[in-house]
């Protein structure tokens, strides 16, 4: 009994490295990502300022410019609200997985006779679900 609870936490334990190394590097990729969007995204408006301004006036291209920006930040309003949605429904798919596997392994211990393992039983559930859902993370990354 104590080999299956070493191995289970072990498991956890090389789980939980994996993804906190992913996550790191995700993190640290985004971060370059993101500044040099930041770059591009000043050069470019700077730029497209600068045609607009030789061809009509400089107040004029600056309120296109700024409706420009405008479009963008309500595209990311919304494509925010979309992702928002779907963790939602993520997260509530992921609490039913949860308690499913938590019951099947209570009314199996029911079934069986053994009432002296419900701590096992709720730690294989909790194990079964993570790997379940480890793997539909994974996917939508």
């Amino acid at each position: 009994m104590l080999t299956a609870l070493t191995t289970i936490s072990q498991l956890t334990a090389v789980d939980f490295r994996r993804r906190k190394q992913r996550w790191t590097s995700a993190a640290a990729l985004y971060a370059v990502g993101g500044i040099a969007g930041l770059f591009a995204v000043g050069f470019g408006a700077a730029a497209g300022t600068v045609a607009i301004a030789r061809t009509y006036d400089l107040l004029v291209a600056l309120v296109i410019m700024s409706a420009i920006f405008l479009a963008i930040a309500a595209l990311a309003i919304i494509v925010n609200a979309v992702l928002a949605a779907r963790a939602r429904r993520r997260h509530s798919r992921s609490a039913a997985v949860k308690s499913a596997a938590l019951a099947t392994g209570l009314v199996a211990m029911r079934r069986s006779g053994t009432t002296a393992l419900p701590l096992i039983a709720a730690i294989a559930g909790l194990v079964l679900a993570g790997r379940l859902l480890g793997d539909d993370e994974a996917s939508d990354a």
